[in-house]
């Protein structure tokens, strides 16, 4: 007799959950896994802030579920809203069907939490799925663009103000994220980057508190040097269309007020009739099973799950981390019901630690029992946890869309390489002929300054010096495009050999930028378009006086 397991929502824990099944359940025909979720896609929710902040394209943190399950022949994916759970007749209700179940799995995620302060809701933006960063990132375009045009100072200044509620993960890296994406609308919209404002509220006395004082003091000194305020003990009371009310404070005048200040259970969970705890999670026992229908074999994973170890007081935070620890135990125990067994595995919390990014360039990391690593490595470390989940649930899919979203793709080189990878055309393939033609023209170049014959057998003493600057030029990356058009030229005007004609061509590919990839380019060319750009015309403003 066939045996269905349903797994609602596809999300960290619950892809993962059903990667686990499919492959234990890999030959039992009998055995059928039901993915459901309102998206046809997983969402990698902790990337949000890089899609709201145009860091990456919006298709960047979405992973299509038929390429992550295409080869488990025993996993079906629903699309549908998933309204309730019939318990005693085990059947799962959406809005366009029911789903029998013998074995449940509830991972719908989380939702953000306001705490019933007024006007979130109405006025403010949050950060908690596909639709929410859209919104915000239209939103942050429009009112910088409108504040840019503005006249009226009280006016602009409110436009080009952004505050930010809550210095959790997803807070702290929203606020990194705004440090450089800045400085992309200030140029886009001509104004100086200093007038846009960013607050950080925060209604603890301390900020980012996930961290030790010792990180969290790094942390904080490091969004203060880039330009972003700070107020610890100020909790928000209200937000109007115009302005953020704090109490005992005046106003913040702004229409923009991005809120991750806290997470609860997704609301649809509170119709399931299961006890819940702090935040509405639903509360499981140590096998995370939930309590009071252990019978039915229900489970509970990822934000939803007031999991706890045992003898511990307190549930482990609601983090991507955590909700992959849970998928391995609620798949291993929904395989023991599946195959009449009783030897369930209890939950134990694994942390690893904490990896937040303060942008492209800055993370801190604690891990390894709070070994504190700060800076570029831990920014590689955070994709490093990233890639690893989608090595968990075996997605070279995945890991090659990541990396090319994040590292090759990405625009206004706010990758952890810059622009050395993150270019519009393809320089970084043109490394290694850059490299070796530069040593080849500097070699060639000795060899004519001492009168051996070289590639240019034609060339002078005088003519094999610059020969070997122009090597220098081409293998460091400085002035590529130069560098390579004079040699085109001494290969039209003094060589016209044809053995040596290899050297016009190469010459010829080189002429695409190749020294913004690990050259000195990367620098030099910024530096002189900016240079040379204000010498002749000033500097581009968005608004214009008569003096």
């Amino acid at each position: 007799m066939t045996k269905n397991i349903v797994v609602v929502g596809a999300g960290f824990a619950g892809v993962l959950t059903t990667k686990k099944l499919a492959k234990r359940f890999k030959s039992n025909a009998d055995v059928t896994i039901t993915l459901i979720d309102r998206h046809s896609y997983f969402t990698y929710l902790t990337e949000l802030h890089e899609v709201a902040t145009e860091r990456v394209a919006p298709d960047a943190v979405q992973y299509d579920l038929q390429h992550l399950f295409k080869h488990a022949k025993n996993v079906k994916l629903v699309t549908d809203n998933v309204t309730q759970v019939d318990k005693d007749n085990k059947k799962v209700i959406a809005e366009n069907g029911e789903y029998p179940f013998d074995s449940l799995v509830i991972s719908l995620g989380g939702e953000p939490n306001d705490f019933g302060t007024p006007g979130v809701k109405e006025n403010g933006f949050t950060l908690w799925s596909m639709e929410d960063a859209i919104r915000l990132r239209t939103h942050l375009d429009d009112v910088v663009r409108r504040g840019a045009a503005e006249h009226d100072p009280e006016k602009r200044q409110a436009l080009l103000t952004i505050v930010v509620c809550g210095s959790g993960f997803t807070g702290a890296e929203t606020i990194g994220e705004l440090i450089d994406y800045k400085k992309v609308l200030a140029k886009r919209y001509r104004i100086d980057e200093n007038e846009i404002k960013v607050i950080l509220v925060e209604a603890a006395p301390t900020i980012i508190n996930m961290l030790d004082r010792t990180n969290a003091a790094h942390a904080e000194k490091y969004i203060k040097d880039n330009g972003i305020e700070v107020r610890a003990s100020s909790a928000i009371t209200a937000v109007n269309p115009d302005s953020v009310e704090i109490k005992e404070q005046d106003p913040i005048a702004t229409e923009t007020l991005i809120w991750t200040a806290g997470v609860k259970t997704n609301h649809t969970a509170d119709e399931f009739g299961i006890e819940t705890g702090r935040g509405g999670r639903l509360v499981t026992n140590k096998y995370l099973q939930a309590q009071g229908f252990e019978d039915k074999s229900i489970y509970v994973a990822g934000d939803d799950a007031n999991a706890t170890e045992e003898g511990a007081e307190r549930a482990v935070p609601q983090t991507a981390q955590e909700a992959e620890f849970e998928a391995y135990v609620v798949a291993h125990n929904v395989a023991e019901d599946i195959n009449g067994g009783s030897s369930y595995e209890a939950f134990k919390d694994k942390n690893m630690g904490f990896m937040v990014s303060f942008g492209y360039r800055y993370g801190i990391a604690q891990v390894f029992g709070g070994k504190r690593i700060r800076g570029w490595i831990a920014t590689c470390m955070k994709h490093g946890g990233n890639l690893l989940y989608f090595m968990r649930i075996r997605s070279g899919y995945a890991m090659w869309k990541y990396l090319m979203d994040e590292i090759f793709k990405t625009a206004n080189k706010r990758t952890v390489l810059g622009s050395n990878t993150a270019t519009n055309t393809n320089v970084l393939w043109t490394l290694p002929l850059r490299l070796f033609f530069g040593l080849g023209l500097f070699f060639d170049g000795m060899s004519n300054m001492g009168g051996t014959a070289g590639w240019m057998t034609s060339l002078s003493p005088t003519m094999g010096t610059i020969e070997l600057i122009l090597g220098v030029l081409i293998f460091f990356g400085l002035a590529t495009w130069c560098a390579n058009f004079l040699v085109i030229l001494g290969f039209l005007f003094l060589v016209h050999t044809w053995p040596a004609s290899w050297i016009l061509f190469v010459a010829f590919a080189l002429l695409n930028g190749s020294g913004r990839t690990f050259g000195l380019d990367i620098w030099f060319v910024p530096w002189l378009q900016r240079t040379w750009g204000r010498s002749r015309y000033g500097i581009p403003r968005s608004i214009y006086k008569q003096k």
